[in-house]
């Protein structure tokens, strides 16, 4: 029996961690988009919130197709603000580019898919749920 729960307290922790990562990354992927809005009204200029491909992951830019120069800094870092997904895990995003203009206000309605959750972006406050 002991043996039995030393297994169980091993193994039943790992198969839920890819559950885990998920719920983790939803919310990191929101906090970046109140991130995004807070830091386009603090600088009174546009910031972006592009999703790409290969490896797949959430970036802020201060134009629209993130090139080089243009990625926000990680809060406390010389770091880009660059969102890399969990294995697995599909990101998506229903308006692409999504900005935020120097008032806190979307550029349109917005819906990020993090796997089986979303982050939705309202399009007339900017509320970010």
């Amino acid at each position: 029996i002991v043996i039995g729960a030393i297994i169980a307290a091993i193994a039943i922790p790992m198969f839920n961690q890819p559950q885990i990562d998920a719920a983790w990354y939803h919310e990191q992927v929101r906090s970046a988009v109140r991130h995004a809005q807070r830091t386009a009204v603090a600088q009174r200029r546009p910031v972006f919130v592009v999703v790409e491909a290969a490896p797949t992951r959430l970036s802020l830019c201060y134009a629209a197709g993130c090139g080089a120069g243009t990625r926000l800094p990680q809060p406390g870092s010389a770091d880009t603000f660059e969102l890399v997904a969990p294995s697995g895990l599909v990101l998506g995003i229903s308006a692409s580019p999504l900005s935020f203009n120097g008032l806190g206000q979307p550029s349109s309605g917005a819906t990020l898919t993090v796997g089986p959750r979303t982050v939705i972006v309202n399009a007339e406050t900017g509320y970010v749920q």
